[in-house]
């Protein structure tokens, strides 16, 4: 996204290697114990401008590009959520994170799930939003006109999909757009990754069971009019897992209601730090 949101608290760029591969972060903020970002399929750590500085007002905020996306390198392997679960076990360590939330968006929530399903004892807690890896569909006619999209005529359509008021998608976002998937290697890269994990419109990863095992707070955040992930897969879930709806939003809630998302974000995450 091209504005920032205040207040202006600086953010660092630093690239860590993990596993062979460079992955690039944006981290906001000082404090314990950290919150680490997972952005959505397509999207980059700017998906969080609206988010990173104000919920570092009392933490360290650590928004990651993904393999194959923003300034990391163009390495995905076999393009799997598991895969990419497993390779990301090792960020803690190369930042020297012991203990840390964890927040993820879309496909970033999915990773965030298979993460904290390998290393639940250092997780705070997990917060999903929009996620995919709760359900069957997924609307994947969206990623792939996306990548296809050459002119801002054809890209509009696509990031209006994202919010429930098309309006709010500007000529700058547009353009934003564009330029991050004109690079022949991230389309390459994203088209691999919705090989690997969507076919037909369905997903093949799963994490419904798994998260409701987990010792540490699970909470999951929906737009009421997302049309890329139903919110019906959070409203279905059979468990007792706390959902956060929030009315009029589309499938990037955290852009589309900053504030309302930052609030409740902020609130979430207090309350886990305040567990004995």
């Amino acid at each position: 996204m091209p504005t920032e949101a205040a207040p202006k608290r600086p953010i660092e760029s630093r690239t860590v290697t993990v596993g062979g591969v460079d992955l690039h972060l944006r981290i906001c903020g000082g404090g314990a114990p950290p919150l680490i970002l997972l952005h959505g399929l397509g999207g980059d750590s700017t998906s969080w401008t609206l988010n990173q500085r104000p919920l570092a007002a009392v933490r360290q905020v650590i928004a990651l590009d993904l393999p194959g996306h923003g300034r990391s390198a163009r390495e995905v392997g076999d393009g799997t959520v598991p895969s990419l679960g497993a390779l990301l076990t090792q960020l803690p360590d190369r930042l020297g994170i012991d203990r840390f939330h964890l927040l993820g968006l879309s496909y970033g929530a999915g990773v965030a799930m298979d993460l904290a399903g390998r290393i639940p004892g250092r997780v705070l807690s997990l917060t999903v939003v929009s996620a995919t890896g709760l359900g069957p569909e997924v609307n994947i006619a969206f990623i792939r006109g996306y990548l296809r999209a050459e002119t801002p005529e054809a890209m509009r359509p696509h990031l209006e999909m994202l919010f429930h008021d098309p309006r709010k998608i500007n000529d700058a976002m547009v353009g934003y757009a564009l330029a991050g998937r004109a690079d022949p290697a991230f389309r390459a890269c994203v088209g691999r990754i919705t090989d690997a994990n969507f076919l037909d419109g369905g997903q093949r990863f799963n994490y419904a069971r798994q998260i409701v095992r987990h010792p540490f707070p699970v909470h999951l955040v929906w737009g009421r009019e997302d049309r890329i992930v139903p919110v019906a897969h959070a409203e279905k879930l059979e468990s007792d897992l706390p959902v956060h709806i929030i009315d009029g939003v589309g499938h990037m809630p955290n852009a589309e209601a900053a504030d309302a998302f930052n609030r409740l974000v902020g609130t979430l995450l207090a309350a886990a730090d305040a567990r004995p």
